[in-house]
């Protein structure tokens, strides 16, 4: 369904990030900077830097104020208008989006927030006038029935709901998700048999179907008293998605004779899960600002979804706002069944503000929580490894296998992680042994080939078979400059300088901006007497911020200390 439905979702991105005035992200964060007067410029270049820095809370304040300063100004309207949606500020939006639909009538988002005005004071025919005048194409094709449905539920007028829906028909891809809102729809208006019908069509098995679909079928059994059916597809699902907590909550519930669930209470929770799914094709697209707005229209409607805020989240990680995320994360509570899911995000995030520290706090005592799970122990190896604990990590994997059931049933990449845990913790042995088990999974797998390739040859063993493993991965991957570095700087220290330069050529082709590639490249340059390019070479790795290990070795060599080589000897 995700590539039938190119066509309809990269309009609406072009439209938020020319709206938004949103850069190409950068390698290195641009340094906010706050105003230095209470002046319009100080104000508007501060919000622009706090939008280029994804600070939507700053963005919006700053824009705010030079906004006020500049009423007149368009522009500027607009990107205060974003940032706030952005912030999740939609009712602050209110007032700015009314002008910026008399000044465009087919402006989506400030059509979304006048909607959402009318909508939270039961306005539901003004509702639908509002997006019945958005012009029938792009992004609107899509929001526009599901709108139409749940705003005509909330009339009470179901014909007129599910006639909307069927605007969706005749696309393939869209079926599913017509259907979905269909039997949403039908259970809101408490005919349970039309509603289990269209549940259980929409996405074909129940049992593979997306988890809140899943649930929306079995909260229908529930209601309708079929409590072992609920119980049986709860089960299926489970059996299916292991790792998946939700659907042991509901068996809990089951259990513990609770009262069934709900499935939308109201159009304006039916019209938020549209919204939700509408974040979700877009974030599944990568049109990561879009899929943020359109998330936070849901959460206006439906402000304590569990789902709905780990999708900002999540988000809000690709924006590289961690801190922000924390913040989403941290409102999930514990006793919900996306409380893990949150903790494990957070952890995440908190290594990426540089507080690993807290990470492993959290992850070690999600591992004593559940000793069922091996998630949490695979991200404590993952973080611990990523910190310099290599013995940490291999123990953290460790666990994680024998949790999944051993070596010979988990996939390859457990057993590519433990393996370079192993081999940086000095353990060659029992890294070799993860790596060709690995291949005995995956025979093909260029990661592995190459780590284990390198290794080989850099101790001197098995360089024939090393070298065949290392073509091959170059063979699998000859876009990854990496792996083609590699296969150059094994050439490298086998004395094979022409041919260690050819590939290294290639490998600063594909990676120009990497310190260590270059750094290679001017060794191997020197080595066949092309001083000049080497020093050039030199030069380059040290513009790209490379490590104060690196960045010693490279001057030296500026200075005239080029080591002398002596290729490897092979110990075979």
């Amino acid at each position: 369904m995700k590539r039938q439905l190119l066509h309809i979702i990269i309009p609406m991105t072009a439209l938020a990030l020319s709206a938004c005035g949103t850069m190409p992200r950068q390698t290195e964060k641009v340094e906010f900077q706050y105003p230095q007067s209470d002046g319009f410029s100080g104000n508007f270049l501060a919000g622009k830097a706090a939008q280029l820095e994804n600070r939507s809370n700053y963005a919006a304040q700053y824009l705010l104020r030079a906004h006020e300063l500049e009423p007149d100004n368009a522009e500027l309207r607009r990107r205060a208008f974003l940032a706030l949606i952005s912030d999740g500020r939609i009712s602050d939006a209110s007032a700015i989006a009314s002008q910026l639909q008399r000044e465009n009538s087919e402006d989506l988002f400030a059509a979304l927030t006048v909607m959402d005005t009318a909508i939270h004071e039961d306005r539901y025919q003004d509702a639908i006038d509002v997006v019945s005048a958005l012009p029938q194409r792009g992004i609107n094709a899509l929001i526009a029935p599901l709108a139409k449905a749940w705003l005509y539920a909330g009339l009470n007028k179901k014909t007129e709901a599910l006639t909307s829906l069927d605007e969706m028909q005749g696309n393939g891809a869209l079926s599913p998700l017509s259907e979905y809102h269909r039997g949403l729809i039908l259970a809101y208006f408490d005919d349970l048999n039309g509603a289990e019908r269209a549940l259980a069509s929409a996405y074909g098995d129940p049992a593979d179907a997306p988890l809140r679909a899943a649930e929306a079928l079995g909260a229908v059994y529930e209601r309708k008293g079929q409590v072992q059916k609920a119980a049986l597809l709860y089960q299926s699902y489970m059996d299916r998605h292991p790792q998946s907590l939700a659907m042991p909550y509901h068996l809990t519930r089951l259990d513990r004779g609770e009262p069934p669930l709900a499935t939308m209470q109201t159009p304006a929770s039916g019209l938020a899960e549209a919204y939700l799914d509408i974040a979700t094709l877009l974030s599944q697209e990568n049109a990561v600002d879009p899929a943020l707005l359109m998330a936070r229209y849901s959460l206006a409607l439906r402000p304590y979804d569990d789902i709905t805020r780990l999708l900002v989240g999540e988000v809000m990680e690709v924006q590289e706002r961690y801190d922000a995320a924390i913040t989403v994360y941290s409102a999930i509570p514990h006793d919900s069944p996306h409380s893990w899911n949150a903790r494990l995000r957070t952890a995440s995030s908190l290594e990426q503000v540089g507080q690993a520290d807290k990470a492993i706090a959290i992850l070690k005592d999600m591992v004593a929580e559940r000793k069922d799970r091996p998630d949490a122990l695979i991200q404590l190896g993952d973080i611990l490894r990523i910190q310099g604990d290599y013995a940490g990590a291999a123990d953290a994997y460790d666990k994680a296998i024998t949790r999944l059931g051993g070596d010979t049933v988990v996939g390859w990449r457990l057993l590519y992680r433990r393996g370079i845990a192993h081999e940086r913790a000095g353990d060659w042995k029992k890294a070799e042994s993860d790596f060709l088990l690995a291949l005995e999974m995956e025979p093909e797998q260029p990661y592995v080939l190459n780590y284990l390739g390198y290794s080989w040859v850099d101790m001197g063993l098995n360089i024939k078979q090393a070298e065949d493993m290392l073509k091959r991965a170059v063979e699998l991957q000859p876009d990854d400059g990496y792996i083609v570095d590699s296969l150059g700087w094994v050439y490298y220290k086998l004395g094979r300088f022409e041919d260690a330069v050819e590939q290294l050529e290639k490998a600063v082709e594909l990676k120009p901006d990497d310190p260590t590639i270059n750094d290679h490249l001017g060794d191997a340059y020197w080595q066949i007497g092309r001083y000049h390019e080497a020093r050039f070479q030199w030069h380059r790795a040290l513009s790209f911020n490379p490590t104060e290990e690196l960045r010693t070795t490279v001057e030296a060599k500026l200075n005239g200390q080029v080591p002398n080589v002596a290729p490897i000897v092979v110990n075979n």
